[in-house]
Formats: structure tokens, sequence, C-alpha cells
């Protein structure tokens, strides 16, 4: 993986992070380092992936859609956290996390729930 699309190069910052272990010392120049690279990754994003889209052959973005609507669905009937959703359902690595945030994927792992309520019959 390219740390440099990561919020941070720190390893012991990506390590608590990816994992829930170990201890981490915040400083605000780190806090400072974070958020400028978060920056930069974010108008990196803007500015390459619309005309990425628009270069894919109809085709090609009417597979991923669909592709994208099933494992939507999927998560939506089965649950499971945002990370759930991106790593294992569409089997990015933790580079997407921050494009995948930023184009809605937490409000559609956390509020779209399809599964079966008690009370409610799994057909409504």
């Amino acid at each position: 993986m390219d740390k440099r699309l990561l919020a941070s190069g720190d390893e012991a910052l990506l390590r608590a992070a990816q994992t829930g272990e170990g201890a981490v010392v915040v400083t605000p120049t780190m806090l400072d380092d974070i958020f400028s690279s978060l920056r930069a990754r974010t108008a990196d994003i803007e500015a390459r992936y619309p005309a990425l889209v628009e270069a894919c052959p109809y085709e090609t973005k009417l597979a991923v859609v669909a592709w994208v609507f099933k494992a939507i669905v999927d998560h939506a009937m089965e649950g499971g956290t945002f990370r759930y959703l991106i790593y294992d359902r569409l089997g990015f690595n933790p580079d997407a996390y921050l494009p995948l945030y930023d184009a809605g994927g937490m409000t559609i792992s956390n509020e779209f729930d399809l599964s079966p309520k008690e009370g409610r019959n799994a057909n409504e």
C-alpha cells in the first residue's frame, strides 16, 4: 500500500488506527500534518476522479455500479461496519477509506438498513 495515500505515514498511528493496538501520543504538529495530508488527498480525489469515471466505457460503468448496488443492498440486509463494507464486501484497501467516506459511504453503512426487524415482515 502506498503510504502517501494515507493521512499519516506514522507507523504507530497507522497500526493503532487499523488494528486498535498500541498507544499514540498525538501532538499538535502531528494533527497539522494529518489534516494537511487529508486536505491534499481530498483535493487530488476531487481533481482526478470525475475524469477517471468519464473515461470509462458505458458498459464498464454500468457493471461497476450494478456490482456496487448489490454490495450495498447485501450490506443493508446483513449489516456490518463501514470498514466491513469497503474492505470485505467491496474489496478495497485502507487507501479507499477517505474517498469512500467522502462519497457518503459511512451514511450508507450507518443508515441504510433493510434487515428484518422484530414485528416487521421481511417483505415490507
